[in-house]
């Protein structure tokens, strides 16, 4: 997976609506913007990572994914076709290649807050150039996904306006360390504009 990979953080129902398990207080007024995005990717061919957090293991959640009714399952916005379930358990190195052969768009599963707590992730985007970071929250997951990615020296981008945090008040805090980290700040508007070179 080389050039630009779009960063899709846990954009599942049990956290984008008000009678989610999880709810991300407004995380249904940036859906607009998730879907323009994703469709974006889809149409410009770029490859998409994203994370499906389960909460907690177990068969009886991984069973109750295929389950369209089911909280833990992402928004149809952005819900990718012909996405490769990464399960939350070492892969073998010719099992990885061989899917990173095959297929452009991952649905990363995990338990935790951190993207990275996967321990397929890093070799999944480890030839990646610069990745676009959304979804929730900003001050949990979407925190784990920048600083992860910024520890792998990727360029990242956060999109300020597709993103929203569990609770305001770290908004702020967590926006400032972004930048620290030499994470740069854009807008949809901004990512869809292609001043980006996603090749």
């Amino acid at each position: 997976m080389k050039g630009t990979i779009f960063f899709d953080i846990d954009t599942q129902h049990n956290f984008m609506h008000k009678d989610g398990r999880f709810y991300v207080p407004d995380a249904e007024k940036i859906i607009p913007k998730l879907k323009r995005i994703t469709d974006f990717a889809s149409k410009n061919w770029i490859s998409i990572v994203a994370s499906i957090d389960l909460q907690k293991s177990g068969v009886e959640i991984l069973a109750n994914y295929a389950n369209q009714a089911n909280g833990y399952r992402k928004i149809p916005e952005t819900t990718l076709p012909n996405a490769k379930i990464i399960p939350n358990n070492k892969l073998e190195n010719g099992q990885l290649k061989d899917i990173l052969e095959k297929y452009s768009r991952f649905w990363i599963f995990k338990q935790k807050n951190d993207i990275f707590s996967n321990p397929n992730t890093k070799e999944i985007i480890k030839n990646a150039k610069r990745a676009c970071v959304y979804g929730v929250a900003t001050d949990y997951c979407v925190k784990a996904a920048v600083l992860g990615l910024r520890d792998m020296d990727i360029e990242t981008y956060v999109v300020r306006d597709a993103i929203k945090p569990a609770f305001r008040k770290n908004e702020d805090k967590d926006l400032e360390l972004f930048r620290k980290k030499g994470a740069k700040l854009l807008t949809t508007s901004q990512l869809l504009s292609r001043r980006l070179q996603y090749t």
